[in-house]
């Protein structure tokens, strides 16, 4: 899924719920950060589906306009929580290693009694981008996701080096003299 969504086709069992006096419409956010997932979703307490748990944010959490394009071209998503307990910031300001690592976001619908009607179904799914996190008095974290067609805007940087090669071919020694061909004087002899 590249975050150009096609209008999602509910089950005929979710569509006829859907109309049901109680159906309760939720979003499930799978975070996959390198300290560990984080998966959250918009009720209260666990939630378990697909073996995996997501913690209930509530109100607290807000996604941005999920947008649908036909063009292809990369799309952002925006994701907040505010506000936050202190902790939550504290791990946000830690949290490093996030950047072009995948965000997936499903959307489902819960019955009365709180079971799913059908299974969830995608909603979006891209890469996280960029956080930001303010601490004051309603202290908040945004993060900004894009969709994998970002790849297509961003240019390769490559470079003729061995550290560029052993990072596309591990082993390979093609590049290995370069450095030291760099810095060398060739003389040729007189005739």
């Amino acid at each position: 899924m590249s975050g150009i969504t096609a209008t999602p086709r509910l089950s005929l069992q979710a569509a006829a719920a859907a109309t049901a006096p109680v159906a309760t419409p939720i979003i499930l956010v799978d975070l996959d950060f390198a300290s560990g997932p984080f998966r959250a979703w918009t009720g209260l307490g666990q939630l378990d589906w697909a073996g995996m748990t997501f913690e209930g944010v509530g109100s607290l959490g807000a996604v941005g306009e999920i947008e649908e394009t036909t063009e292809i071209r990369a799309v952002r998503l925006t994701l907040t929580l505010s506000p936050v307990p202190q902790e939550v910031v504290d791990i946000a300001l830690a949290e490093r290693s996030f950047r072009l690592r995948t965000a997936r976001l499903w959307g489902g619908l819960l019955d009365a009694e709180g079971a799913f009607v059908a299974d969830p179904f995608p909603l979006w799914a891209g890469l996280m981008d960029t956080m930001e996190v303010v601490d004051g008095a309603e202290p908040r974290v945004s993060l900004s996701c894009e969709s994998r067609l970002v790849d297509l805007e961003r240019a390769e940087v490559r470079r003729y080096t061995d550290a560029d090669q052993q990072a596309e071919y591990p082993g390979d020694r093609f590049f290995e003299y370069v450095p030291a061909l760099q810095e060398a004087q060739i003389t040729l002899p007189a005739s």
